[in-house]
Parts: structure tokens; C-alpha cells; sequence
């Protein structure tokens, strides 16, 4: 029975180019100890979901970017239900990778950390691992970070770039602060409030603007900022950060937020939480790892489990 299973999400940006024979890469780095199934749409990551159920797969294996685990995470939930998944390998193919970072993921190429873990598994499937909590979104979507407003924009700005990576994306943020100190235009439209009301366990959050918002059970975003720094505190809790923060006040407190202290920023909402309920003034778009979902009224989110992943 095979006991790793690779899912290859063509739409990363380490995929695009070559990725049927990246494709060919993995199966001939797993040889008879694994599957890899490139799937290009929600409905095929459930089937191949089935399939690794089927199998008995006990390990997945995510070739692609952050977004790759929203929606495969996703598509497995649906598929498996209550049952545990099998342990998440992380396949670096994005531009940011940042769930690989927090949660401690070797760097390297998918080839070489794959056959890393292949090696192990052939010797007895001793893997060094770490668990993380999953965000759950109006009892259907999973995944790690979850943002709004000025996250979303941001990723707007990121995406419609010609070309995309880590040095692009440190080169728009630091276009946004110059922009925010001078009250130039381009910070203005990506650090627009947008109105809600929230509720942390069962609590109102005291603020009804967000120029700022995190829920995540991962400590690390993208650049290596880490302002949900209490997200591995507690298990079954989600760290929840944000508030109507000016952006000239956020920018002064930059290198606390990246080295994952607290801010003291007044305007900031910051506390762990097991439920959480946003409700917008209006149909708002919303972030979950890194993928720009459609307008919502409302998000209720918990954490209904963990999972484990390996480091590689």
C-alpha cells in the first residue's frame, strides 16, 4: 500500500513552468512507496482525496504555495470528516512559503526534501514533526491564517506585480510605509478600515474599524512578521490581533510585530480565542492562506483539530 501521497498544484508559481515534469520528478523520487496526483481544481482535490483515503496513504505531501493548503486542507476535510489526516509534508513551490517557515519546514527544493522523507520512511517512517491547529471558516474552509481588509489588499497589490517572490514582496511593503509616512495615495487605498463587528468568545471586541486583523494558529506570516506570536501558546486556540490602527502608528511598530512581541498599541485588540465571529457592515472579501476568497457577510471561525506536520 502506498504511504505517501504528493499532490502537485499546477497554479503555484515554482509549478507553473515544467509541471508535468516536476510531476515525473516526485513520482520517480517515491517509486513504489507513494503516489503524485496534480490537482488542478476543488473537485480534484477530493477525489484524490478518496483516493488517498482508499489507499491508506500516511503521509500528504503539499507541492505548492501557501494557498496550496487552504484548499487542499479543505478538500481532505470533506473527504475524511472526523478522521485524523495523515501527517502534511510541505513542498516549498510558492513565493512567500510561509506556513513552511512557521511551522519549521527544511528549506529546499520539493525533489530534495521529499526524498529526505521518502529515506526516512523506507527506514521506518521516523519523521521530526510539529503540530499546528486548523482554522475552520463558516464550517467548510480550513487553514492556518486568516486576515482582512489591509491583507487583502496587499495581496491585490502583490498579485497584479509582473513578477512575484519574496524580494518583490519587501519591495512593495516597503513602497506602502514611504507611502504611509508621505500620506500618499497607493497607502491610503491598501490600508483602508473596513467595518465589523466582532465577537471573541462570545465577547465583543471593542472596535467596529480594522485597518488591521489576524486570526491564525501559526506564528509567522509572510517576510517573517509575526504578529499572531501567542498562535502556538494553547492548543485548540487561534491567536486574534487588529484593531483601527493608524498606519503611521502599525509602521512604528514594525519590529515588534516582526519579532513577535507585543505591540502595547492601544488600537489593537490582542488574545487568544476558541470561537470567533466577524460580521461586516458590508459583503467584505476575506483572506485564508494567502487565497483572496469571495465577499462574505459573515465568518465564524474555530478550531475543530490539529494536525501534524513534518519538517522534512
Amino acid at each position: 500500500m502506498p504511504g505517501i501521497g504528493v499532490v502537485v498544484n499546477p497554479h503555484a508559481r515554482g509549478n507553473r513552468n515544467g509541471t508535468a515534469a516536476r510531476v515525473q520528478r516526485l513520482a520517480e523520487v517515491v517509486g513504489a512507496d507513494g503516489l503524485v496526483r496534480m490537482t488542478e481544481s476543488r473537485p480534484a482535490i477530493e477525489d484524490v482525496a478518496r483516493e488517498f483515503h482508499d489507499r491508506g496513504v500516511e503521509v500528504l505531501a503539499i507541492c505548492g504555495g501557501d494557498g496550496s493548503y487552504h484548499c487542499t486542507l479543505t478538500g481532505f476535510r470533506r473527504v475524511y470528516g472526523d478522521a485524523a489526516l495523515p501527517r502534511i509534508l510541505p513542498l516549498r513551490a510558492g513565493t512567500i512559503n510561509y506556513i513552511a517557515n512557521a511551522t519549521g519546514g527544511r528549506r529546499g527544493s520539493p525533489e530534495s526534501t521529499l526524498a529526505r522523507v521518502v529515506r526516512d520512511w523506507r527506514r521506518g517512517g521516523t519523521f521530526e514533526t510539529t503540530e499546528r491547529d486548523l482554522l475552520r471558516v463558516n464550517g467548510s474552509e480550513y487553514g492556518f491564517v486568516l486576515s482582512f481588509g489591509t491583507a487583502v489588499n496587499y495581496l491585490r497589490a502583490y498579485y497584479a506585480l509582473e513578477k512575484q517572490g519574496p524580494v518583490r514582496a519587501a519591495r512593495l511593503l516597503g513602497r506602502l510605509i514611504v507611502s504611509a509616512i508621505a500620506g500618499t495615495h497607493i497607502s491610503r487605498a491598501v490600508f483602508q478600515a473596513v467595518g465589523a463587528d466582532v465577537e471573541s468568545d462570545g465577547l465583543p471586541v471593542p472596535f467596529r474599524q480594522f485597518t488591521f486583523f489576524f486570526a491564525a494558529t501559526v506564528d509567522r506570516i509572510a517576510l517573517g512578521f509575526r504578529p499572531t506570536y501567542l498562535a502556538t501558546r494553547k492548543p485548540g486556540y487561534m491567536h486574534v490581533v487588529g484593531g483601527p490602527v493608524a498606519a503611521t502608528r502599525l509602521i512604528r511598530r514594525a519590529v515588534r510585530i516582526y519579532r513577535g512581541f507585543p505591540t502595547g498599541e492601544p488600537a489593537l485588540y490582542d488574545s487568544l480565542a476558541r470561537h470567533l465571529v466577524v460580521r461586516f457592515f458590508k459583503p467584505e472579501h476575506w483572506m485564508l492562506d494567502g487565497d483572496i476568497l469571495p465577499p462574505a457577510e459573515r465568518l465564524e471561525v474555530d478550531v475543530p483539530c490539529r494536525v501534524t506536520l513534518i519538517r522534512g
